[in-house]
């Protein structure tokens, strides 16, 4: 992935441009707020001049003395009251608006997910650089929603500022620069200790991804029988642990870091208030009124306040739009491969293999070197060989999930670079090995679509697998949602059903080639062959590639290519493998036995 430096103005002017494109009122309400949040402060720092100033004026009066203060007191209140109110009520109806803003941002990220290049999900780095990216959408308080709300806050905080700094700077400017050496060295602290931060924040990335993995298997489905049956609690809990612990000396660091900058920022800030109250003393020294005194000691405390924050809302910011940059690299960057302009083709095909090698991406081993066989138009193909020999890496070539890294793949002739990529997945029928149904209906799980759903042809393809009774158990039919993530009321289908399901997938696609990718090893021997024949009947005439650790299910097909760990070892039909006396032979000698006493039994 791409690693160009995105400086900050242009993260913030990009964020303001997308808040103006997605809500142009969002902005009108900023300066409305602004106004009404900026004055705010001020009466606060007015209000005790006022009161100390008529007891002053008044002297023994006490009696006008009290009606001033009940008016002054009373008005405070209306006028401060009337602003707090607004003030809340803008703030609170624009908090879900500027979260709308975030989950825009998460929708983009989902996408990106969903078009980039499979190749990427199985890339360690990748994983570790989406991970710094999706933290920056995934919460209300930091990354892209922070900033928003940073932005939507600081403005107000200016305007407060600004009316403080005249209202000190004209009594004595000295004190002012005071309050700043304490704000400067704050900001600069806050900056030093956020740049250290994100630059531990690749080694605190792999961190919280190993020990978010833990974490998320306690609560999978698909693992509980598993951990309990087995044993595994403990050793997921030790792993889990050592996650944390490493996790934790990452944090420790940056805090460690914190704390020894924190020394420079605390003794900034007794230099200041050393400075800024010694001046306001030697002013009553001078003459300054207990009234004044007390309006200018109540301004320098506010404005100090509202200057930090406003400091550490830049460092926020600053911090936070080191986060945004990984988003925005992430969603920048090219991770899809959109291919050539040609459309599927109507016919059968065929795929030839010519000169491929091919290597996972960051790795050195070539799990195909100088590949070449041909899989003819309308044959049917059994792939075949030991755990790790490359069976279902070369059907992810084939369908176009991976590239060869060295050579090409030629569909019909036509090189499949030339293809359209999501025209190109359109050929092919698949059914993977690791079978897992989405929180969808049953209908929406085998059609891959939830608006133009060909009911009668979904349920021809559930009966054709054997899932058509079980189907019709169920009171919503196909409308019957899978798994119990979305809905509580959600069935769970057996491994064997699920493979069934995900055959009836395929068959549902119709495309011009089909690959079952060992989709029945949870099932029995027999159900498996069964299956197979009755796929080989239902795609008949199309091009199709059977991969199965059992030999006997692959007897029916034309040809059989056996692989091991150093590429194609053997090719030739069952006859002729057999006539070899090779590897095929052995594995096929071997597993007959097997079969045999397991029919006898």
């Amino acid at each position: 992935m791409e690693t160009k430096k995105y400086p900050l103005s242009k993260t913030l002017k990009r964020m303001l441009a997308n808040a103006w494109i997605e809500n142009k009122k969002l902005f009108g309400r900023v300066v409305l707020y602004m106004i009404i949040a900026g004055i705010y402060p001020f009466f606060a720092v007015v209000l005790p001049k006022l009161l100390i100033g008529v007891l002053e004026t008044n002297g023994d009066n006490v009696e006008d003395s009290i009606k001033q203060v009940v008016m002054i007191v009373g008005g405070f209140f209306i006028l401060a009251g009337s602003f707090g109110f607004l003030q809340a009520y803008i703030h609170d109806a624009d908090y879900n608006k500027i979260s709308r803003l975030r989950l825009n941002c998460l929708n983009v990220t989902f996408t990106k997910l969903l078009t980039m290049d499979y190749k990427y999900r199985e890339d360690a780095q990748f994983l570790d650089q989406y991970n710094l990216a999706f933290e920056s959408t995934s919460s209300n308080d930091n990354g892209v929603e922070g900033i928003y709300h940073k932005l939507y806050d600081m403005p107000a905080g200016v305007v407060s500022i600004l009316i403080l700094a005249l209202l000190i700077g004209w009594k004595n400017p000295l004190i002012l620069l005071g309050i700043l050496l304490n704000i400067v060295v704050g900001l600069l602290v806050e900056k030093t200790a956020n740049g250290y931060q994100y630059s531990m924040r690749e080694e605190e990335g792999k961190a919280h991804r190993r020990k978010d993995y833990y974490y998320k298997t306690t609560y999978d489905f698909a693992y509980g029988k598993d951990l309990r049956l087995f044993g595994f609690e403990k050793r997921i809990i030790d792993n889990y642990n050592f996650e944390i612990s490493q996790y934790v000396k990452i944090t420790r660091l940056v805090q460690n870091k914190q704390l020894r900058l924190g020394v420079l920022s605390l003794l900034a800030a007794l230099v200041s208030d050393a400075l800024t109250y010694g001046l306001l003393i030697v002013g009553v020294i001078r003459g300054m009124s207990i009234a004044d005194f007390s309006m200018y000691l109540s301004a320098v405390i506010t404005l100090t306040t509202l200057l930090i924050t406003f400091s550490k809302d830049v460092a926020f910011v600053y911090k936070e739009g080191l986060y945004v940059e990984d988003f925005y690299r992430f969603i920048d960057a090219d991770l899809g491969t959109k291919g050539g302009d040609r459309e599927a083709l109507a016919e059968t095909l065929e795929v030839e293999f010519r000169n491929v090698t091919f290597r996972y991406p960051g790795t050195e081993k070539d799990i195909f070197k100088n590949l070449n066989f041909t899989i003819h138009k309308g044959e049917k193909l059994a792939i075949v060989g030991i755990n790790g020999a490359g069976k279902s890496t070369l059907v992810k070539l084939m369908t176009g999930l991976f590239e060869p890294t060295e050579g090409e793949i030629l569909i019909n002739g036509i090189p499949q670079k030339e293809f359209d990529k999501q025209e190109y997945f359109k050929m092919f029928s698949v059914v993977f090995q690791d079978v897992k149904p989405i929180a969808f209906t049953i209908g929406e799980n085998v059609s891959c679509a939830s608006d133009d759903i060909q009911t009668a042809q979904i349920l021809n393809c559930l009966e054709r697998v054997g899932l058509g009774d079980k189907v019709k158990s169920f009171d919503k039919g196909l409308d019957q949602m899978m798994l119990k993530i979305i809905d509580e009321n959600g069935t769970q289908f057996s491994g064997g059903e699920s493979q069934k399901l995900m055959i009836a997938r395929a068959l549902y696609k119709d495309a011009n080639m089909v690959i079952l990718d060992e989709p029945t090893a949870a099932l029995d021997a027999l159900a498996e062959a069964e299956i197979y024949k009755d796929f080989d009947d239902l795609v008949a005439g199309k091009t199709s590639v059977y991969i199965s650790h059992r030999l006997s299910s692959t007897k029916f097909c034309d040809k059989i290519a056996l692989f091991d760990g150093n590429g194609l070892a053997e090719y030739g039909n069952h006859d002729e493998l057999m006539e070899l006396r090779g590897e095929y032979y052995h594995m096929f000698s071997v597993q007959g036995k097997y079969y045999k006493e397991e029919s006898l039994g």
